[in-house]
């Protein structure tokens, strides 16, 4: 029979969250690879969700999203970023991050378009890119030990790289920050850069700012590009309820864009799904209208996940792990390299490895190359620390016990 999926789909694989995850049930591995917390969200946020299922209408909601909600997604951003979004044209609600990252791709993308993007990048950016017809031209992150990461301090950008990037033009740019799977904050140098170039090209940005309220580092670096000069008709802006408030089963996102932007979203948005889960808009409009509570929640986040954090880092570091620590999102970057004396092995076959002997599940990060090859040494993994502490726990007596034994048979 011959090859019938279209071809656009053709180098995309199963997820390496299902590898990872099933072969982490396999040998009954803590899992710390798939990024979704495994303690529930705010009990405050369950009972209105549950309330409205039982008493609100449960048809279809409006393609752009119940009114409440809306409402209160502009409000919020608002309160972030000082820009204010009319309810009515510039807000619209969608199944999740993912499916606002698809919309906004294909609304702005033809095919043979140049996208830019900042690689390792989330593999939904790769998949919607290709959906589109787009050519996905690759950014790179600098690891911590290279030139350029040493001069960052962490995950850097050649700009030089950059700009001969953009030079060919472009007409998206993709910007995740506090950024997946590195855990880096641009700073506000950087995005005067990204924003200088997206107005030069007259390009469309999208931010997702999906970890915009958790981040630990760079307070004063904390900027999202719509507020910088002359950007509000030029950035879409992507959040969700996922990592705001813990409920990655929600499936509720949202984008925030000039009204002009925002039509071609909508039409993509309305073929792709139409509308989403009126329930969970109406419980979720509840609380965080509430500004009371929905402060003190979002006050009390970093603090929470820090210290998660701080654990796991000390627990890595004991194990022989050399840890570059998340300025924002819940995911730190740890390498691998004083376990294998500096040779290239490749992080795929050490994170399976790791399941296998330690029972602890990591994502090998050279997954989320796209438009270019891995670097050919690239000992790190990203290890998600959105765990309960019983959970951390355990995972921190197997790291040491493991490398107490001796560590990985390379």
């Amino acid at each position: 029979m011959s090859m019938k999926m279209a071809k656009r789909w053709a180098p995309f694989g199963t997820s390496i969250f299902t590898e990872m995850t099933q072969l982490a049930h396999a040998h009954e591995a803590v899992n710390l690879a798939q990024g979704f917390p495994d303690f529930p969200g705010p009990e405050d946020v369950l009972k209105q969700v549950a309330h409205e299922t039982l008493h609100c209408h449960n048809q279809y909601a409006p393609a752009i999203g119940e009114s409440s909600l809306r409402q209160a997604v502009s409000a919020l951003v608002k309160e972030k970023t000082g820009i204010e979004y009319c309810p009515n044209e510039e807000v619209t609600i969608t199944t999740g991050a993912t499916e606002a990252i698809y919309s906004v791709v294909n609304a702005f993308v033809n095919p043979g378009d140049r996208v830019i993007v900042f690689e390792p990048c989330y593999d939904s950016y790769a998949q919607a890119i290709a959906n589109a017809g787009g050519v996905l031209v690759p950014v790179r992150l600098h690891s911590p030990e290279t030139p350029v990461g040493l001069a960052s301090r962490g995950w850097g950008v050649d700009w030089n790289e950059f700009r001969a990037s953009v030079a060919g033009g472009f007409k998206l740019m993709i910007l995740n920050s506090p950024h997946n799977p590195t855990g880096k904050i641009f700073t506000r140098n950087e995005l005067e850069i990204i924003c200088e170039a997206v107005k030069g090209h007259d390009a469309v940005l999208m931010c997702d700012e999906v970890y915009e309220y958790l981040v630990y580092q760079n307070l004063d670096e904390l900027a999202s590009p719509v507020a910088m000069p002359g950007m509000r008709d030029f950035v879409v802006r992507i959040s969700s309820s996922a990592k705001t408030f813990g409920f990655t089963g929600f499936k509720v996102g949202w984008v925030t864009a000039s009204a002009s932007l925002m039509r071609a979203v909508r039409l993509v948005h309305q073929g792709i799904v139409f509308c989403t889960n009126p329930a969970t808009q109406r419980g979720l409009a509840t609380m965080m209208s509430d500004i009371s509570w929905v402060s003190s929640y979002l006050q009390s986040l970093p603090a929470q996940y820090a210290k998660k954090q701080d654990f796991l880092e000390e627990s890595l570091k004991q194990a022989g792990f050399a840890v570059q620590r998340a300025q924002g999102s819940y995911f730190l970057m740890a390498s691998y390299d004083s376990h294998v004396q500096g040779a290239a092995v490749r992080d795929t076959e050490f994170a399976k490895q790791l399941i296998r002997d330690a029972r602890v599940a990591a994502i090998p990060p050279s997954v989320f190359y796209y438009g270019s090859e891995a670097p050919r040494r690239l000992n790190w993994l990203r290890f998600a620390f959105c765990k309960t502490d019983l959970t951390l726990q355990k995972a921190s007596e197997r790291l040491l016990e493991w490398a107490r034994g001796g560590g990985p048979k390379v």
